[in-house]
């Protein structure tokens, strides 16, 4: 095993990672990386399609501990200035895609592992390291439930490594407008679905989501993208409008769905509920501690969403080293420091929590959590 610092090391793995093209659907060489480094370090893998799992168990029974982040990334788009899989260690920084989000995560989260293998420890420590996070489909919520049972979850995101027990939740569906077309010249002859839709939105602008949630803030609803049209003389007899729906607890997505539905003139065409709201208990052992490893101390929600959404019933938190500016956008980085200190906390949470922050795993109100 390598003499590094464990922040050396979570870096090296990251650089590794990083120069592997991993984007969502295509992340089969990436896991294979990961899952050759685990087994170096003695962490037996488990293939699950195109997620690496892994299981430790520690020296006695105890409770458990689901370390989870996503190896897939989107993809490069334009506006890059520099090579997106050179992972160069530049300046304090790791560049390329997937730097930050969210191999950072993957890679401290191996590291800590490994160290925590090394040092013995009770309890059972629990790794998913999987894809179609960006996109959904046969990530974390097609393994959850071949896991074994958890008390409780780190999700690996970029958060700055501030504490974030909760997220809102996330509502696509679009606007339909149907109209009539005819000629420009004669708009009576008509209706025309451009107007329509705009007043569809001008509607959806005045709606009340309901209070602000003391740590997700409030819901928002936006039009996104509006489509509509084939001619400059033609009036248009169909527009579409793209919704993007944040819900909370307070106005969550079956309330959203149905103020959208009662407030416009277009047919309403839901493309994706899926993804709920989610707040843990703030009672719950991992919050407190792991802001007591945490470098910021800070506990604030997560503004996008992650694969919590698919812990649902575990309580859990959003933490990972990067920041959200950096997520998706062109010449991607993460800095080294962020990596280390990243590497530093979830040892430490780990440690904490099995030694005596968590629930046994034949709690009742937790059984079987990992898999709804």
């Amino acid at each position: 095993m390598s003499a590094a610092g464990p922040g050396d090391e979570s870096v090296a793995l990251l650089r590794q990672l990083v120069a592997i093209p991993s984007v969502s659907g295509s992340e089969q060489a990436c896991r294979d990386a990961l899952a050759a480094w685990l087994e170096a370090h003695g962490i037996a893998p488990q293939l699950h399609g195109r997620n690496v799992l892994a299981t430790l168990d520690g020296r006695r029974q105890g409770p458990g501990l689901l370390f989870c982040s996503h190896i897939d990334v989107v993809p490069v788009g334009p506006g890059w200035t520099r090579e997106p899989w050179d992972a160069a260690l530049e300046n304090g920084r790791v560049h390329g895609r997937g730097s930050n989000d969210a191999k950072s995560s993957v890679a401290a989260m191996a590291v800590a592992a490994s160290r925590l293998l090394q040092q013995g420890f009770d309890g059972r420590l629990v790794l998913a390291f999987v894809c179609d996070e960006e996109t959904g489909g046969e990530g974390i919520e097609a393994c959850a439930g071949d896991l074994p049972p958890c008390d409780a979850a780190v999700v690996g995101e970029p958060t700055g490594l501030d504490v974030c027990p909760g997220q809102r939740g996330l509502l696509r569906a679009r606007l339909v407008a149907h109209g009539r077309s005819c000629h420009a010249s004669r708009p009576h002859e008509g209706h025309n679905a451009i107007e329509m839709a705009a007043r569809d939105i001008v509607a959806l602008g005045a709606l009340d989501l309901g209070e602000a949630h003391p740590l997700l803030g409030r819901a928002t609803l936006q039009a996104t993208v509006i489509a509509g049209g084939t001619r400059s003389n033609v009036i248009p007899g169909e527009c579409t409008v793209e919704l993007d729906g944040r819900p909370t607890p307070q106005c969550d997505n079956q309330r959203m769905l149905a103020l959208v539905d009662a407030a416009t003139e277009s047919e309403v065409v839901l493309k994706s509920t899926r993804m709920l709201p989610v707040v843990t208990d703030p009672d719950e052992p991992i919050i407190a501690i792991a802001r007591r490893c945490s470098p910021t101390g800070l506990v604030r929600g997560f503004g996008g969403v992650s694969d919590l959404a698919h812990l649902r019933g575990m309580p859990g938190v959003v933490m990972g080293p990067g920041t959200s500016a950096a997520s998706h956008a062109p010449d991607e980085w993460v800095a080294v420091e962020q990596v280390q200190a990243a590497t530093a906390a979830y040892l430490a949470i780990a440690r904490e929590f099995l030694a005596a922050g968590g629930r046994s795993a034949h709690d009742p109100r937790h059984a079987g959590a990992q898999g709804r």
